[in-house]
């Protein structure tokens, strides 16, 4: 659970907010995940 929300703070921060410039009262939650493959 921990990490899910981790993982959507981060998300949410540079894709959403584009950090801070935008979007800043958006929450991001992620519901019934079942893989999620994140590409640096």
């Amino acid at each position: 659970q921990q990490l899910h929300q981790i993982a959507a703070d981060g998300l949410a921060q540079m894709y959403f907010r584009a950090n801070n410039s935008r979007a800043h009262g958006l929450g991001v939650e992620f519901t019934d995940v079942e893989r999620l493959d994140i590409e640096l």
